[in-house]
């Protein structure tokens, strides 16, 4: 799979919520913020799930209430559409959890 141009990405992230675009590092990023600890590892479990389904992981990092989702096709050396079709399940599962906090 290649590695997705600069225009390729601005316009996957155009369709994405709050991920940003790290050039530097070849990755787009998104941090959740949720109501507790206990909500934010359910986060991260949802999210195995799917990667796992995927077969594309990300990397994560959980910070108390937050939760940092990091993704790029290590094998390609960049951002693919399997990090955008992540992403967007991702937001899907984030969009449907009421641990969100405020």
């Amino acid at each position: 799979m290649a590695v997705l141009s600069e225009e390729g990405i601005r316009d996957g992230l155009g369709r994405l919520t709050d991920w940003e675009w790290d050039s530097e590092a070849a990755t787009i990023r998104r941090s959740v913020r949720l109501v507790g600890f206990l909500e934010a590892v359910a986060l991260v479990n949802e999210v195995a799930q799917a990667a796992e389904q995927a077969g594309h992981h990300p990397d994560i990092d959980v910070r108390y209430d937050t939760v940092l989702l990091v993704l790029s096709t290590h094998d390609e050396g960049g951002v693919t559409e399997k990090d955008m079709a992540l992403a967007a399940r991702v937001d899907e599962l984030v969009e449907g959890t009421a641990r969100l906090k405020e």
